[in-house]
């Protein structure tokens, strides 16, 4: 499978070329309940684990060939993510040096991280060569965290996890971000207020990153109990995050979005191949697919149908959305 995906379209970052540091089975620290990525496959408790990691040099190769065929300027950031938790790569540092290299103009390189192995030493120092660390903090207290997040048991430390958040951020020349997933369940658990919101909220100020991005599950999830929580929501729960945060640091799903831009192709692969390729990395919709493939709804549409009805992708709805997998 190769390592360089998309650019994908993203509300966070807009158009985002992605660089899968697992590359396969979804291999994580954690099993999170609203995952687009669905069930964890191989439960990892540190770069040790990782089965068939990606190599450097393999990124490297990839990333060449890559922006041979896609116009730069259509690109706004690199972000490592894909099949799991991209600090499981003991590599990771050198992806960083090879995607800085390439392309033709200055790119920030984003990490998404669920930040459950900043405490090692190694791994740090990886992250730190980001532009941007995004660190996920979807919970206040350690209950919610093994409610939401399900980590396996060797990195079940809630503690720790916020406490080497805070000790990352003045080793960063770049930005830190903290991403929170917003979601109710059909089991009663909600961290959208009360007790539960205003923990998540003390936490992240005395964390203090640059930007909080406010988010919620409204592509498919791994468990059928998620339920997303609307923008009004989001924006009364961004109100509680003003005591501490001016408006400018705080991203809202559904008032922030960067979606929308068109990226141009200098040559491709048949459009076919470029949608199986990318809706195996994440749940995109129509409008996706279109604006990352440069072409039309329509023909979008079109490849989309026959795909389907040749049984290579399939169909679920979020938030009345369709999206493909």
């Amino acid at each position: 499978m190769p390592t360089v995906y998309g650019p994908v379209s993203s509300w966070r970052f807009g158009r985002s070329l992605g660089i899968d540091a697992v590359a396969g089975t979804k291999t994580c620290t954690f099993n999170c309940i609203y995952c687009q990525l669905g069930e964890t496959a191989v439960h990892a408790t540190g770069p040790e684990d990782l089965r068939n990691p990606t190599i450097a040099e393999n990124v490297k190769d990839d990333l060449i060939g890559y922006l041979a065929k896609i116009d730069v300027d259509s690109i706004d950031v690199i972000t490592f993510s894909g099949s799991g938790e991209p600090t499981l790569n003991s590599q990771l540092g050198k992806m960083v040096d090879y995607a800085k290299e390439l392309p033709r103009k200055k790119l920030p390189i984003v990490l998404l991280t669920n930040a459950s192995l900043l405490h090692r030493d190694d791994v740090k120092k990886n992250a730190a060569k980001f532009d941007v660390v995004c660190a996920k903090l979807d919970a206040g207290d350690e209950r919610s965290f093994k409610i939401i997040n399900r980590p396996v048991k060797e990195v079940s430390n809630f503690i720790r996890i916020v406490q080497s958040i805070k000790e990352i951020k003045p080793q960063l020349t770049g930005k830190l971000m903290i991403q929170t997933m917003f979601l109710r369940t059909a089991l009663g658990f909600s961290n959208c207020e009360g007790e539960a919101l205003d923990k998540i909220v003390n936490i992240t100020s005395k964390i203090d990153p640059d930007i909080v991005q406010i988010d919620t599950p409204y592509r498919p999830r791994a468990e059928r109990f998620v339920r997303h929580v609307n923008v009004d929501e989001l924006t009364v729960i961004a109100e509680k995050f003003m005591e501490n945060f001016s408006k400018d640091r705080l991203w809202i799903f559904g008032v922030h979005d960067m979606r929308g831009k068109r990226v141009a192709w200098k040559e491709s692969k048949t459009i076919d191949e470029n949608i199986l390729e990318l809706v195996r990395r994440r749940p995109c919709r129509i409008v996706d697919i279109a604006d990352s493939l440069g072409i039309s709804y329509r023909e979008a549409a079109q490849k989309v149908s026959k795909l389907l009805g040749e049984n290579l992708i399939s169909e679920k709805c979020s938030r009345e959305d369709k999206y493909f997998s």
